[in-house]
């Protein structure tokens, strides 16, 4: 079968033949739209090693550690990663974040999850782990996190917007509240994804809506203006 070409970005590319998911829309969100200073950033599930990457380059001091439980696409990220200019700052390590375990805590911690719960099955096995929730229900994500993440920290995530009264009782349960919310819409007003930024400081979140896409299917100025910073070719 014929090798696709790698996924060209401004500063890194990603190779992603042996990843159930591609890159996509989602992981581009949630990394144009992290915000801050960190210095310790942990990548959960990393996939092709996307999140890990635009963190390395968005934060160029920082350390990362990327996990990804399934062998093959810890593999692809690994060689992501020693591709890059980046490579000397980045840690990849193949283990559930269940079992994961630091003596330093992070200041971000930063997961596209799983979210599916069994439905829309497909017959690709590695697609189904990839996608569906079986290895990391919410509430085990949020134990993890709240055990890993510093005190003044942030756990970033994107979920579909219907699973986002669940993910925030689990969060709620384990001392992590919202501090920014973003909704991305449909031009019909429909809330699509939630972007949500978890920490342990109760204050009143920030939230706003961003429209991806627009009638003709064509994305929007707020979402070019967001992800230009790694997109290699204008959207």
């Amino acid at each position: 079968m014929k090798k696709s070409k790698p996924f060209r970005f401004k500063e890194f590319q990603i190779i992603q033949e042996a990843n159930p998911q591609k890159v996509g829309t989602d992981s581009m969100l949630l990394g144009a739209w992290t915000s801050g200073e960190f210095h310790r950033i942990l990548d959960i599930g990393t996939g092709t090693g996307i999140l890990a990457l635009m963190m390395a380059q968005k934060y160029p001091k920082a350390q990362i550690t990327a996990i990804e439980p399934d062998l093959a696409s810890q593999q692809e990220s690994m060689i992501n990663f020693k591709a890059s200019k980046f490579s000397d700052r980045i840690l990849g390590i193949q283990c559930e974040v269940q079992t994961f375990g630091s003596m330093d805590k992070f200041d971000l911690i930063i997961s596209n999850p799983p979210y599916f719960n069994g439905t829309y099955l497909s017959d690709n096995q590695e697609r189904n782990a990839a996608r569906h929730d079986f290895n990391l229900p919410a509430h085990e994500l949020f134990e993890s996190v709240s055990e890993l993440l510093r005190d003044e920290g942030l756990f970033n995530l994107i979920i579909p917007y219907d699973n986002e009264r669940e993910y925030i009782e689990r969060a709620f349960d384990n001392d992590l509240l919202v501090q920014k919310i973003t909704h991305t819409i449909r031009p019909n007003g429909e809330k699509k994804r939630s972007l949500i930024s978890f920490g342990f400081r109760d204050l009143e979140p920030q939230v706003e809506e961003l429209l991806v896409k627009d009638n003709q299917n064509n994305y929007s100025a707020e979402y070019i203006n967001l992800t230009k910073q790694f997109y290699l070719k204008e959207l």
